[in-house]
């Protein structure tokens, strides 16, 4: 995790616009360990929403104990209905068929100061 905590912030920072850069402090994020309870998890196909849990709650301030598998079920099942309602939104469907992806960086290597 440590080397993340290094290096996200500077790419956070080189995304910025010249004027925002100039602006931007960055500083390496401090890594620390939440307490998990044995055997939460048991599915590796439910993880990316145990994550997505437990960013919220620290981002809200809430306990982390919020996080449970009934409640990662809950989550699931309404994800799939999020899901399955933009699927069928016709003025998501039409804006999606519009869409032009940003112009990429040709070249992959980016300088960072």
């Amino acid at each position: 995790m440590e080397p993340f905590a290094f290096l996200i912030p500077r790419i956070i920072k080189v995304v910025q616009s010249s004027k925002s850069r100039q602006q931007l402090k960055v500083k390496q994020y401090t890594v620390s360990y939440a307490p998990m309870p044995y055997l939460l998890n048991k599915s590796s196909s439910d993880c990316g929403v145990y994550v997505l849990k437990h960013i919220e709650c620290h981002l809200l301030g809430l306990d982390f104990s919020l996080v449970n598998d009934n409640s990662i079920r809950e989550t699931l099942q309404k994800i799939a209905y999020d899901l399955w309602e933009a699927a069928n939104d016709h003025e998501l469907i039409l804006r999606m068929a519009q869409y032009t992806p940003p112009k990429t960086i040709t070249n992959p290597l980016v300088e960072l100061e």
